[in-house]
């Protein structure tokens, strides 16, 4: 017999859940979404001349599932330009590409010798961690060393979590690698020697025909009978192993009963609800987790004569520079479609842990200190054609060091409540493949 499952927000995660409960037979599938349109950070800008994202950019998929469910949903894949494999990082303000192959690796000038031979001979590092709770910086400074750190794994976690690697737990940033270490002594050899996934693929970088929001349009359509829009969840509680949930709609108080709930809120939220069970103080403690405030600044220019500089992914940029930018996206670059062939379309990052104060600045002084900072990188002054903004006050979570603590707690919860499951991106990985997987899992459970 099916349950009735509410599941709170209609972001990535809650979607997804509805859709593999919905595909595993069961249709009493309740979403309740605040605002007025689905979607949660998954944005797709589109005008006559530009086309760019102002959440996630493009989705990376490793797993064969998460390509199954696009088939399903008759998803039209677009793949970026083979130039978007060029990745880059500044170094000594100077634009190094990062090796893509052993070669380009041993011919490199973004490590020094000393650090390609600590890579090279990893395996033979029998260091153990010297805190019971170890960083994402002390781990790699450990496994190899400062120069790697500073240019390969700073640069990467502002880029994807707009985090400091010095405050964010190994065991639960880069779970594969500490598992590896933990069981084989060694990151490469466990590479060797771990068991395959069946599921796994080649891991490739792709978004769809007309951005992102092409997933969330397709999970909507799929799910239209099942989602209730501009209606903020006030209250759940929890009596006689049912959960009474209300809502506010233009003003008017429903009640609905579930036998399940899935709540994929991000923890900033978490304090708009009430919980009138015997686990609120829990709830209310990881609205503590942080999430740090970034600002996505996307530029159009005249290419002139220095569209060759933007050829591939984009820019990272490590503390160590010393500028104000966290990294560039080259969107045109990436896709034809996203501007006119004689413009180019960038996407610059600010803010973030590294210097969360300036992803507040208006929008006047943020664009002087990027103009002022793509100068330096590139060496010419760019004129924009177009500049818009957007303000994320509260970007990704961060996996601290105390987020076992964390997760326990949501263990605790779920233990409590029976019936009441967290999803998000809070849990098991923050991109958006991790969260289509973590409601694959939830589903299957239900």
């Amino acid at each position: 017999m099916s349950k009735n499952i509410a599941i709170i927000g209609s972001g990535i995660s809650g979607l997804s859940t509805a859709f593999f409960l919905k595909k595993f037979g069961n249709d009493k599938i309740t979403v309740i979404e605040s605002n007025k349109i689905s979607g949660g950070v998954i944005e797709t800008k589109l005008s006559s001349k530009y086309k760019f994202e102002t959440g996630p950019n493009t989705l990376s998929v490793s797993d064969s599932r998460v390509m199954d469910m696009f088939d399903e949903l008759n998803l039209k894949i677009k793949y970026p330009n083979p130039l978007a494999k060029n990745r880059f990082v500044l170094k000594n303000k100077t634009i190094i590409r990062v090796p893509d192959s052993f070669l380009s690796f041993l011919k490199t000038k973004l490590f020094s010798f000393k650090t390609k031979i600590k890579i090279l001979f990893e395996f033979f590092n029998k260091s153990k961690p010297v805190k019971k709770v170890e960083s994402v910086y002390d781990f790699f400074n450990r496994r190899f060393n400062k120069e790697f750190v500073e240019y390969a794994i700073n640069p990467f976690i502002a880029g994807t979590y707009s985090g400091n690697p010095k405050n964010l737990s190994i065991k639960h940033v880069f779970p594969l690698l500490f598992n590896l270490e933990e069981k084989y002594g060694s990151i490469f050899k466990g590479f060797f020697k771990k068991n395959k996934n069946k599921y796994k693929i080649k891991r490739t970088i792709l978004s769809f025909d007309n951005g992102l929001y092409d997933l969330i349009s397709s999970l909507s359509i799929k799910l239209q009978e099942n989602i209730i829009l501009n209606s903020r969840v006030t209250r759940i509680g929890f009596e006689k192993n049912k959960f009474n949930i209300e809502y506010l709609t233009d003003q008017k108080i429903t009640k609905m009963q579930f036998d399940k709930v899935v709540l994929t809120v991000p923890f900033h939220k978490i304090n708009d609800i009430q919980f009138d069970m015997q686990i609120a103080n829990k709830i209310k403690s990881l609205s503590e987790v942080y999430y740090p405030p970034i600002k996505m600044v996307t530029l159009a220019f005249k290419n002139n004569d220095y569209e060759e500089k933007f050829n591939g992914y984009g820019i990272l940029v490590p503390e160590v520079e010393k500028m104000n930018i966290l990294g560039i996206l080259y969107l045109s670059s990436m896709f034809n479609d996203s501007a006119p062939n004689d413009e180019t379309l960038i996407t610059v990052f600010v803010g973030g842990s590294r210097q969360p104060s300036l992803a507040r600045l208006d929008d006047k002084k943020i664009e002087k200190i990027i103009l002022d900072d793509l100068k330096v990188i590139y060496g010419f002054k760019i004129k924009p054609e177009f500049i818009t903004t957007r303000f994320w006050p509260h970007s990704i979570p961060q996996y601290d060091l105390d987020y076992s603590k964390k997760i326990d707690l949501m263990k605790s919860v779920e233990t409590n409540c029976p019936g009441l499951l967290f999803n998000g991106n809070f849990i098991n990985g923050i991109s958006l493949e991790n969260n289509i997987l973590n409601s694959l899992e939830i589903a299957k459970n239900i």
